[in-house]
């Protein structure tokens, strides 16, 4: 049955990444594409089994959250419309810390939950620095849009995502929902961006015509 729920976490993220790709989003296209991968692997699992080939595909879970989790901070650069050189390079850093926890210091070991198998990193100690950096920054530019556009939607992604990734310690699919509520709340901000952008360009050539017509 929990098998069942990371697959049907991964139809949701697959979805969240072709709106970001019809976006254009290609940094959060990327993201979806990593977490897509990281539920499938989780889902098949056990149907897998325990060996050598297993623990490759999971090894490309710690790689891609490492690699791209935080690109998510630059995204929210791009939304808050400020800031993007600093985050941007608070992003390189925290791809660095991520690099170094979860691939050079990567011990995997096999873990069952439920009708689940993967492979976790037996030298974790401790939260993931760059995910809960990540969501704490994206925390910051929900308030920014929703004080400036009145957009509270990324705000709660973000905080839903903090109280999911700590409940997922407990129950772990918890914390891959969470990842797709904040998925899904960053699409829609993008899209939310998007749409005020063109209703600013359209408002504007139609008083450029209005202009026209009566000068």
């Amino acid at each position: 049955m929990v098998s069942l729920i990371f697959a049907v976490l991964a139809v949701g993220m697959v979805g969240a990444g072709v709106v970001a790709v019809r976006l254009r989003a290609w940094l959060v296209v990327v993201v979806a594409g990593a977490l897509v991968y990281d539920n499938t692997v989780i889902a098949a699992g056990r149907f897998v089994g325990e060996g050598d080939v297993l623990e490759g595909l999971n090894a490309g879970r710690f790689v891609g959250h490492a690699l791209f989790t935080p690109l998510l901070i630059v995204v929210g650069a791009g939304l808050a419309r400020g800031g993007r050189r600093t985050l941007a390079a608070l992003a390189a850093v925290l791809v660095g810390i991520g690099i170094w926890a979860d691939v050079v210091r990567l011990r995997l070991v096999p873990e069952r939950y439920a009708d689940t198998l993967r492979y976790v990193n037996d030298n974790a100690a401790g939260p993931p620095v760059p995910a809960v950096v990540a969501i704490l920054v994206l925390i910051g530019v929900g308030v920014v849009l929703w004080r400036q556009d009145r957009w509270p939607w990324l705000f709660a992604g973000a905080v839903a995502m903090f109280g999911a990734a700590a409940a997922g310690f407990a129950v772990p699919w918890l914390g891959n929902l969470g990842e797709l509520v904040l998925l899904t709340t960053v699409v829609l901000s993008l899209r939310h961006a998007h749409r005020s952008i063109d209703d600013t360009a359209n408002h504007t050539m139609d008083n450029a015509a209005g202009k026209a017509a009566t000068g």
